[in-house]
């Protein structure tokens, strides 16, 4: 046999074993990949993916596991093209649209992974992750009754799906569906304790129902979950203000401040939880801290007037009122809590004008009439006082010292009658000094 025959024969042998054994080159190639991408080593996987294609463009699920391993590393163009060279392959395959959807998610596009998972799902109808997802998208696009149907379908094929629960919790309360929405959190809560998400939705539920005590349990969780969470040390602090616990408070304030010394917010809170421990020395330090680190928090200018007002000290209460009222003009709690300090310092006609001004903000303001009225008594202006006790009273009707004083004005307009009659109640409610005033006007008076 001529030499370039054995030449020729030579190179169809060759090749001919390279076409037999190149997929199972190929196939291994893959396999290490797929051993790297299974400890986490999505580089290399990608290398040997990338190796095993050169040998075989179209499989799919080399195609499919790069993709897979792009979109781990993030790399999200690159995991796009192997999906779409895939859907050109075949376009009734689950997973590459199920893939695709994924990276259209990270990459914050909704309508388009919308139209993968819809697809996805029509070719798996047993896929409970597939439907949860849709149902996930479809929240993101505030199509909420589109996403219950398809969460209420994951739950349908996988009942301990915690993540599932989770989301149609979402779901509900944007629906307006509160107690089926807390009903969800619970039991993704049940399926998984560390959903840190679940307590924090739980506890707006628990917010709207005032129910305190157990919005501080869900921030134990919370904490329990997150040390070093300062966010809920600070509203676990915040909750605890709120059923006067203020020790357990003033320890979640210093907490929050251990972990962020710039939180104006903690330390605005930890002085109101000093102030109700009467150490109100310490409360202003607190709050001028508040104010160097954010000096536009009317609140804080306010809080520190307030303790001012608490040390009998009027003149500085009203300096900080008035730089809470400079920030925010409409503030009706620091135009009356002025008022009372410029009474206290016996201004009564300029604190007239701060309680009229409280009541132009807010007409129902009941301390802003009492207040009023006992200024206009001491002015003896009886008549004016009357109205005003007659409006506070039918805001808070037992209030027996708002009796005792409208009886006052009524006995100097020589209405002793009417007199008689608020004093007898104010006795009632538990003022014992009406009595002096029954002994003095009402001896001739049944009352």
């Amino acid at each position: 046999m001529k030499k370039w025959i054995i030449y020729i024969v030579a190179i169809l042998i060759i090749s001919i074993s390279f076409l037999i054994i190149k997929p199972r080159i190929s196939d291994s190639f893959y396999k290490k990949g797929i051993a790297f991408a299974d400890s986490s080593q999505y580089e290399s996987a990608v290398k040997y993916y990338g190796k095993a294609l050169k040998l075989d463009k179209k499989n799919i699920n080399v195609l499919l596991a790069r993709a897979n391993a792009y979109y781990q590393l993030e790399q999200d163009e690159k995991a796009l093209i192997d999906f779409n060279k895939l859907l050109e392959i075949d376009n009734y395959n689950y997973d590459v649209f199920f893939g695709r959807a994924l990276v259209f998610i990270k990459k914050g596009e909704w309508n388009k992974a919308e139209q993968d998972l819809s697809k996805a799902v029509d070719l798996n109808k047993q896929n409970p992750t597939g439907f949860y997802f849709l149902g996930y998208v479809q929240s993101n696009l505030k199509q909420y009754k589109e996403a219950l149907e398809n969460l209420n379908t994951s739950l349908l094929l996988d009942s301990s799906y915690a993540e599932a629960y989770h989301q149609r919790g979402i779901v509900k309360a944007n629906l307006g569906d509160m107690e089926g929405s807390v009903q969800d959190f619970n039991k993704a809560l049940d399926l998984d304790s560390e959903n840190l998400d679940a307590y924090q939705r739980r506890v707006k539920y628990r917010i709207n129902k005032e129910d305190y005590k157990g919005a501080i349990a869900d921030y134990d969780a919370i904490i329990n979950l997150d040390a070093n969470n300062q966010d809920a040390y600070y509203q676990r602090g915040y909750f605890k203000l709120q059923i006067k616990d203020y020790e357990g408070a003033l320890l979640d304030f210093n907490k929050a401040i251990e972990i962020n010394s710039e939180d104006a917010k903690s330390f605005k809170k930890r002085g109101n939880a000093k102030a109700a421990l009467l150490k109100y020395d310490e409360a202003l330090l607190d709050f001028n801290k508040a104010i160097e680190l954010n000096s536009n928090d009317h609140e804080s200018y306010f809080r520190k007037g307030m303790v001012y007002l608490y040390k009998s000290d009027p003149s500085k209460a009203i300096v900080e009122f008035d730089k809470a009222i400079k920030i925010k003009k409409d503030y009706a709690e620091a135009l009356y809590n002025r008022g009372v300090g410029k009474a206290m310092n016996l201004k009564f006609e300029s604190s007239i004008q701060d309680f009229n001004q409280t009541l132009k903000i807010d007409t129902q303001f009941a301390d802003a009439y009492l207040g009023r009225a006992i200024s206009l008594g001491i002015l003896k202006k009886h008549t004016e006082a009357i109205t005003d006790y007659n409006m506070y009273l039918s805001l808070r009707p037992n209030n027996g010292v708002a009796y005792l004083n409208r009886g006052i004005s009524k006995i100097n307009i020589n209405d002793f009658a009417g007199g008689c009659i608020d004093f007898n109640r104010a006795l009632e409610l538990g003022v014992v000094q009406a009595e002096e005033k029954i002994k003095m006007y009402c001896r001739n008076n049944k009352h």
